[in-house]
């Protein structure tokens, strides 16, 4: 099965919307297996979009649209699709209500433009939205082919892909599709494909790698007539991967939402231990991250911010001729920051970060990527020191990375299969 994403929109053209959509759909489709070779962002015009539907239909079996849904005079992507198909729209009762329903629910007047929300041709399957008044549809489109329209808003999108899209594109497929998601960090792509080439080229199950700052995810998939024969392909691979790849992996999930937050707080949790934050560069980034994992309040105890010098002298107890001596960036700092956050919330471990994120401030000995990462726990301390390198924003991004994958090697987080 061949898929093209087709994402409508004047604002995504003129950079006014980040395109989300077509990052989540792709992620999305290639975890079940189905082959997109075209993306395409067209604008809210009714003679563009027809050629890109009818381009689309000419080269995939099915074109998921997003954007366009809404009742206003610029939401064209049904009429269009319609035209394509040589159909008319036609009120579906069943769109009718729910459109009716979320108003009564929102205490806002449905006006009569809305109703166009809930027209499709004769034929389609109407998606029904439990987030918003734009219902999506799976229209077909003559032969094998069809639309399926998603709102454009990515809180209303991804839950109808995944409740109401996959079991479809599943059904139509004939097989059962099975991942495992391996979340690595401190090993990059270049050496862990070196490692793994071999394994990159296996047909099924098949590996995949997939990059982000700092880190690498793996996809490992495999393809069988049932979903239990599926599962069975995947543990070789998995544990061949294991033993190459060693403790660089945090994680291998069943989907592809893990993170090394979460890593770190399901650890503490495990553990039973409570952990607190002392920031300078990150100024605050790192509590952020932590407490963004939903149950995160069992384990983190709260956090200083100390940007200013003085301030890790006042909140965190650091000594002032310490940082006199050996000065605000170093790993003594950076050590006593951890250990005085630990004792005075009184947690079983303390994360800290003090550096030279840039662009100034850098010197010769020091130079801007310097940073030092402390944790202390209540049998002692240690320090990370790290060299890095690049912008500001990555700078701080890989500072966090690394203290969250301190803390959930601390609490002693091993591999999860």
């Amino acid at each position: 099965m061949i898929a093209e994403i087709l994402c409508i929109g004047t604002e995504l053209l003129m950079g006014q919307v980040l395109n989300t959509n077509a990052q989540f759909l792709s992620r999305r489709l290639s975890a079940l297996g189905i082959s997109q070779y075209h993306q395409t962002v067209v604008g809210d015009n009714a003679a563009r979009l027809e050629a890109a539907y009818r381009l689309a239909l000419s080269r995939a079996d099915v074109v998921i649209t997003s954007g366009g849904l809404g009742p206003t005079a610029d939401d064209i992507t049904k009429r269009i699709a319609a035209k394509v198909a040589g159909q008319e729209l036609v009120l579906f009762p069943e769109a009718e209500e729910m459109i009716r329903t979320r108003f009564r629910q929102y205490r806002k007047e449905m006006t009569a433009n809305n109703l166009s929300q809930a027209m499709f041709t004769p034929d389609t399957t109407v998606l029904l939205n439990p987030n918003g008044t734009a219902p999506g549809a799976i229209v077909p489109m003559g032969g094998s082919k069809v639309v399926i329209h998603l709102p454009g808003p990515p809180f209303e999108l991804e839950p109808m892909f995944i409740d109401q899209v996959e079991p479809y594109l599943l059904q139509r497929s004939g097989r059962a599709l099975v991942s495992r998601y391996i979340r690595i960090f401190g090993m990059g792509e270049a050496a862990i494909d070196l490692r793994l080439r071999d394994l990159m080229a296996g047909s099924n199950p098949t590996l995949s790698p997939y990059c982000s700052l700092g880190e690498v995810m793996l996809r490992a998939t495999a393809s069988a007539p049932t979903k239990e024969e599926a599962e069975a392909l995947l543990p070789p691979l998995l544990d061949e991967v294991r033993a190459r790849l060693g403790d660089v992996i945090y994680a291998i999930d069943e989907d592809d939402s893990g993170s090394l937050a979460r890593v770190a707080v399901d650890a503490l949790k495990a553990r039973g231990w409570t952990c607190a934050a002392c920031e300078s560069l990150t100024g605050g980034m790192i509590s952020a991250a932590l407490v963004g994992v939903p149950g995160a309040s069992a384990v983190v105890r709260g956090g200083f911010v100390t940007y200013q010098t003085d301030t890790k002298t006042l909140l965190a107890g650091v000594p002032a001729e310490m940082i006199e001596r050996f000065d605000v960036v170093s790993a003594e700092v950076a050590m006593a920051m951890a250990q005085g956050t630990r004792e005075r919330l009184d947690v079983d471990v303390a994360v800290s970060a003090t550096g030279l994120a840039g662009p100034d401030g850098g010197t010769p000995e020091k130079p801007v990527g310097t940073v030092f990462v402390g944790i202390a726990t209540r049998a002692g301390a240690r320090v990370l020191p790290l060299a890095l390198t690049g912008n500001r924003e990555r700078i701080r991004t890989l500072t966090v990375k690394h203290a969250l994958s301190q803390l959930a090697k601390e609490a002693g987080k091993r591999v999860q299969g």
